[in-house]
């Protein structure tokens, strides 16, 4: 079913750092602090679950965390990974498994990727996409099913979409406007992102002992993504020290999917 897919791959690549305002905004504003640091957030060692509906229906769940530390040409790295499981009582779609990795590097201040790659655990199809960025040779390499399609040209610390969560997360809050490059269907892109200081009253299933206020985002995609994903979105964190990512909402070609934290957990 192409609900579920849809969700999935921007969810991967793009979602976790989309989180959607469906709230008036109200005129508050953060006490919590300045925002995290890049590493601050590494070292949390968080696992996020997230639920992803289209309108009524419950398309699945999606599992982030950050799995262990590795090197990568000779780069330092964490590996961080998605996990997307289908609601298998959704008729036409059954079990569906998808695994998206991500080896993150960091420099001083962002996040950005070294590889990344999927796996289609239903259909036992390891590395059906991947991305190699070569930062020493300023190109990243694109594969499809093991085949080097094309090689990009690579200018600056880009991503094939997952570290935009984290780096989102350094600016919630921020009343700043921020350009993250990554690279989609073959090719270079950016993702626009609004960040307010502003906040609203949130009530999140992850922390139902508390009454949460939200930093607002909204922002702009500058291409055609995956099963129709593109344009105008819109995003939701948490006022804490970690700028925790509460909820989302996107556009795809049938209409708004909403993808909300229902567990959170730190493994320390």
């Amino acid at each position: 079913m192409r609900f579920y897919i849809s969700a999935g791959i921007l969810l991967a690549g793009l979602l976790l750092f989309l989180m959607a305002a469906a709230a008036e905004m109200a005129d508050s504003r953060s006490d919590k602090g300045p925002n995290p640091d890049i590493r601050e957030l590494i070292d949390a060692n968080e696992r996020m679950t997230y639920e992803v509906r289209y309108g009524f229906l419950r398309l699945g769940d999606v599992h982030v965390y950050l799995k262990r530390d590795t090197v990568y040409r000779d780069t330092p790295a964490v590996h961080m990974v998605t996990e997307m499981v289908s609601n298998r009582r959704i008729p036409l779609v059954g079990h569906r498994e998808v695994h998206y990795h991500n080896f993150m590097a960091v420099n001083d201040s962002i996040p950005y990727g070294l590889r990344f790659w999927q796996n289609s655990l239903h259909n036992d199809q390891m590395e059906r996409y991947l991305f190699d960025f070569d930062y020493e040779a300023g190109v990243v390499y694109s594969y499809e099913d093991g085949e080097l399609l094309d090689t990009l040209d690579l200018d600056q610390p880009s991503d094939g979409g997952p570290a935009v969560m984290y780096y989102s997360r350094l600016f919630a809050g921020t009343d700043q406007e921020k350009v993250y490059p990554i690279y989609i269907d073959n090719e270079q892109s950016e993702i626009r992102m609004n960040f307010s200081s502003e906040t609203v009253s949130y009530s999140s299933p992850a922390f139902p002992d508390e009454q949460v206020r939200a930093y607002i985002m909204d922002g702009y995609a500058g291409f055609d993504g995956p099963f129709g994903f593109s344009g105008n979105f819109a995003g939701m964190f948490k006022n804490d020290e970690l700028r925790i990512p509460l909820e989302a909402r996107v556009s795809i070609w049938v209409g708004s999917v909403r993808v909300r934290l229902t567990k959170y957990e730190r493994l320390n």
